[in-house]
């Protein structure tokens, strides 16, 4: 189909392996050129990802300076001056089996709280695999001795056997998986999802998703990719993905980002 780009007013992006390869702290400097012409041209720039807020890159603040942040896929949303304003929780009866089985059945788990995420089983796989050598450590709190929630968080993140992961989903009849990459899984509620926090902020712009360019590679970005007018696969994306998007690009280090948007004429 011809695509019309006039009607593209709002550009959002994924942030791991989209605009920062995985284990890396900066954005690819072709993206982010590309990034800075769309703001130029007055197309707003939103980042949609299922980190908390907390773990959001520093180079994401400061180099492209979002005017949105869809966060901990979809349950928290923030404005360009790092106000939340929109979340949702889980269901803290779910959660509470989840950390039981967890303990259990001996995988990881953390919840994502508003600013911070206590850590309930396997502090060691969460301070090495997940922060990835991030500055970051003090948002984990130790937890594994604890019994006690006090509320519910926005998301849970599972680690450990695949299978023993897959397998808790009778726990969580109100929550969502997302793989987020090898054994490590984002768990949040219905009520969320990227799209949720995505269609809160253009029912605030006056925009809807015809008005949309999307990118994203993994499984929590299919539903943003299928719904946006234009929806962009990265070359390094799940197969999933790239059979739902309208364009598939190069990979992140290949200037997927820039290569794509120069594709759809948008810079």
């Amino acid at each position: 189909m011809g695509m019309k780009k006039e009607k593209i007013k709002i550009a959002i992006f994924d942030i791991d392996d989209t605009l920062i390869k995985r284990g890396k702290v900066t954005v690819e400097a072709s993206a982010l050129q590309a990034i800075n012409d769309l703001k130029e041209r007055g197309i707003e720039v939103l980042v949609a990802t299922g980190r908390a807020f907390y773990f959001v890159h520093d180079a994401i603040h400061t180099s492209i300076a979002p005017n949105y942040y869809v966060t901990t896929n979809g349950a928290c949303v923030y404005d360009k001056s790092e106000n939340l304003i929109y979340k949702t929780r889980m269901e803290i009866l779910e959660v509470k089996k989840m950390i039981a089985y967890a303990r259990e059945k001996n995988l990881g788990i953390a919840l994502k709280m508003k600013d911070n995420m206590p850590v309930y089983h396997d502090l060691n796989i969460f301070k090495t695999v997940y922060m990835q050598g991030s500055a970051k450590q003090h948002i984990l709190e130790d937890r594994t001795q604890s019994n006690t929630l006090e509320s519910a968080p926005m998301g849970i993140f599972m680690m450990g056997d695949e299978a023993l992961i897959e397998r808790s989903k009778p726990l969580v009849p109100n929550g969502i998986y997302a793989k987020a990459y090898t054994n490590a899984y984002d768990i949040y509620s219905k009520k969320a999802g990227k799209i949720k926090g995505i269609e809160y902020v253009l029912e605030k712009l006056n925009l809807n998703w015809d008005n949309v360019i999307a990118f994203g590679d993994a499984a929590n970005d299919v539903e943003m990719i299928e719904k946006a007018y234009i929806g962009v696969a990265m070359g390094n994306s799940i197969d999933i993905l790239k059979e739902k998007a309208d364009y598939t690009t190069t990979d992140i280090e290949a200037d997927g980002v820039y290569l794509a948007l120069k594709h759809f004429d948008l810079i």
